[in-house]
């Protein structure tokens, strides 16, 4: 009996990783999720039309398959941008499981200038704050704004445009950040954090994470020069006080691939996953010494990342998707070293205007949303 259930339990060990893929609620796009400490899934999305369109949330409980009435969080109606699948909505988790949203605005009838609006998960209503306006100063809001909270109680919002007065190109770009240490309830004024850095691809969209040591780590396209597209490190150990800079990984290329990167703090260290010429690349950012193999085949774009608690990372992007146009998404596992399997897989589906998102299940399978 004892040789037998060892057996069976070796088997359930032994066996391989499932995927999951679902499309996302409502025939939404863009989807981001983000995973409490009690294993609840929270997701967001765009539904409408692509040139103002509108934020939905919605909250999966641990083990679950059927997702809450989806909420607005925007209180303005069609006051979010899905053109260009780079300007969407992000979400982040901060203090007691405080949900935190950040995206770029729909500019106000003759206008150009899109606000960066934020908001959050009113606790005692169960509805999302009004949403507010953080853009202050600066303008040339294109890539979309990220956000980052903590346990402590901070709140980051990090985009990429221009100091007021700023004429030149997109070499004089930088990226600005506003912080909060109430949780969201107050934020200060931008601050640039690449001063003597500056130069950002336009319309390529940045990341950050308040990671599990207490740094602030952002991902983000460089553009220090027309013919340049690297893809760039910033960290600040301080609580965004002070920041330092990295060349992750070089691009000579002299366009705007209007690409993303996304960050995952996993028990090695924060992992961090990119697009470089048309393909998909990952790696642990404790020892980013030299650019890691290609993961993906060519056409590939936005990466999304997930973690089981086996350490298998699941990597998933888009394939063939352009203005307009949908493609198939793809993904495949890393080991528990971060080395690649043999677990591939591809799926038709993805929509014009999206990409995929991840998660690990209790069981520790994936669900890939598209």
């Amino acid at each position: 009996m004892k040789t037998l259930l060892l057996l069976l339990a070796l088997a359930i060990t032994a066996r391989a990783t499932e995927v999951r893929i679902e499309a996302v609620p409502e025939g939404g796009v863009q989807p981001q999720v983000a995973v409490d400490s009690t294993g609840a899934t929270h997701l967001i999305y765009l539904k409408g039309d692509p040139k103002g369109c509108d934020v939905r949330y919605v909250r999966r409980a641990k083990g679950a398959r059927d997702w809450s009435t989806p909420l607005s969080v925007n209180n303005e109606p069609k006051s979010a941008v899905a053109l260009g699948t780079i300007r969407g909505a992000q979400i982040a988790l901060g203090k007691a499981g405080s949900v935190h949203v950040a995206w770029n605005g729909t500019p106000k009838a003759g206008t150009v200038v899109s606000p960066l609006f934020y908001s959050r998960l009113e606790t005692p209503s169960g509805r999302f704050a009004p949403q507010r306006n953080l853009l202050g100063a600066t303008f040339g809001l294109d890539g979309g704004a990220s956000v980052a909270a903590n346990e402590r109680g901070e709140v980051f919002i990090l985009w990429h445009g221009k100091r007021n007065g700023d004429t030149g190109d997109e070499t004089s770009r930088v990226v600005f950040m506003v912080k909060s240490t109430d949780n969201g309830a107050t934020f200060a004024a931008p601050a640039v954090t690449n001063a003597d850095f500056a130069g950002v691809c336009a319309c390529c969209s940045l990341k950050v994470l308040s990671a599990p040591d207490g740094s602030l780590v952002t991902l983000y396209r460089a553009a220090r020069e027309k013919s340049q597209r690297d893809m760039t490190l910033l960290t600040s150990a301080n609580g965004g006080a002070t920041f330092t800079h990295a060349t992750l990984h070089p691009w000579s290329v002299s366009m705007c691939p209007m690409s993303s990167a996304t960050l995952l703090p996993t028990t090695k260290g924060v992992r961090a996953a990119w697009e470089t010429s048309g393909k998909i690349f990952s790696t642990l950012l404790t020892s980013p010494t030299t650019p890691p193999a290609a993961i993906s085949a060519d056409k590939a774009k936005h990466p999304s990342l997930a973690v089981n608690s086996r350490g298998e990372t699941l990597v998933a992007w888009v394939i063939g998707t352009g203005w307009a146009k949908g493609g198939e998404l793809e993904w495949t596992i890393l080991d528990a070293a971060g080395q690649p399997t043999a677990q591939r897989g591809k799926s038709g589906g993805v929509p014009a205007w999206s990409y995929v998102a991840a998660y690990a299940e209790p069981s520790g399978d994936f669900v890939v949303l598209r």
